[in-house]
Order: C-alpha cells, then sequence, then structure tokens
C-alpha cells in the first residue's frame, strides 16, 4: 500500500454504538466500530514483514542499480 493515510468519510457523522478491540487468530488485532445503522467499520492490524533490497555502488548509493521489494 502506498499511502500514508487512510480516510473514511463514509463514517462521518454517524452515530457510533460500540467500539472494541479484537484479537483475530487469521488477522491479528482488529479495531471494530459498530454504528447505530447497522454498518460497521474493520480495521486490521498486523505485523507483516517487508525486505527491502538494493546493489548499488559504494560511490552512489542513492542510486541502486537493482532495487527489489518483497513484502
Amino acid at each position: 500500500m502506498s499511502e500514508s493515510k487512510l480516510e473514511f468519510p463514509e463514517v462521518v457523522g454517524k452515530s457510533v454504538t460500540e467500539v472494541s478491540v479484537l484479537d483475530d487468530p487469521e488477522f491479528g488485532k482488529e479495531v471494530l466500530l459498530r454504528f447505530s445503522d447497522g454498518t460497521q467499520l474493520s480495521i486490521a492490524i498486523s505485523a507483516r514483514q517487508l525486505v527491502d533490497a538494493r546493489l548499488c555502488k559504494e560511490e552512489t548509493p542513492d542510486f541502486p542499480v537493482v532495487h527489489k521489494r518483497w513484502e
């Protein structure tokens, strides 16, 4: 994901009836917001590994010859 901020304008102004933090075995921690209109917003928060490999010349480390990213 390249976004640095997630926004949910669809929930602005809704009335919240429940806020829970759950431990989901599949998705990790989950924040659940339930609204009075019968909708809910679920936000799963999990730790993941990221490999960012760069092959570059010592004199120009900011300009990689090869750059691979594995999520």
